[in-house]
This record gives C-alpha cells, sequence and structure tokens, in this order.
C-alpha cells in the first residue's frame, strides 16, 4: 500500500507542477496526470510480461532453428545445454518484482479516473 501511495503522489506532484506552466491547469493537469499513468501502467504491464516468462517459448524457438540449420549443427556440438536431447526446456518459475503490481494499479487508476474527468470537463 505505501508504494501505491508514492507513486501516486510522484504521478500527482509531476502533473501539478506541469500545469502550473501552462495557461489552462485545469486541462493540463489532467493532460499530465493521464500520460504518467498510462507511463506507468505500461512499465508494469512489460515487467508482468517479462516477469511471467512470456518470452521463453521465442527464445527455444530460436535455439530449435540454430539446431536445425547446417552452421547451426555445427556450433551445436559445443553448446552444453543442447547435449541434454529434451525436447523442451524446464524454467525456473520467475518471482515479479516488488514495483509490478503497483505501478499497474496505480496507473491503470490514474488513466481511468483521467479518461473520466477529461469527459466531465468536456462536456
Amino acid at each position: 500500500m505505501g508504494k501505491n501511495i508514492f507513486l501516486a503522489f510522484v504521478l500527482l506532484a509531476g502533473s501539478l507542477f506541469y500545469s502550473l506552466t501552462k495557461p489552462s491547469h485545469l486541462i493540463a493537469f489532467v493532460n499530465a496526470a493521464f500520460m504518467g499513468g498510462l507511463f506507468f501502467f505500461i512499465i508494469g504491464a512489460s515487467m508482468l510480461v517479462f516477469g511471467k516468462g512470456f518470452f521463453n517459448g521465442i527464445s527455444f524457438g530460436f535455439k530449435q532453428l540454430r539446431t536445425s540449420s547446417k552452421e547451426g549443427a555445427y556450433t551445436a556440438r559445443f553448446d552444453d545445454l543442447d547435449k541434454t536431447g529434451a525436447p523442451h526446456e524446464e524454467y525456473k518459475k520467475r518471482t515479479f518484482s516488488k514495483w509490478t503490481l503497483p505501478l499497474l494499479l496505480t496507473g491503470g487508476a490514474a488513466a481511468l479516473l483521467t479518461l473520466l474527468s477529461s469527459y466531465f470537463l468536456s462536456s
């Protein structure tokens, strides 16, 4: 909970500082908060994707492609990982960073709240 509050404070303080430099303070604040929230959300989502091992299958496919080519077969003779003969590799379970969930929650909440506030400001 403390990380969420810290991230929200950073987001709001940065947005407030940016909005003070613009003539339309409220709209500039909403725009800056949305962009900051979207940035936090994208960073958190990227950490989630890498933490779950999404690209492990892609790297395994490239290893298989390397061993199936003529030059790759030659270099695979010297690779210790390819001598196992296993049809697939077992990857250890990765743990999430302690910032993944706070970044997702703070960024998603900020983006959603600023979308709603921009709708009400436009009408």
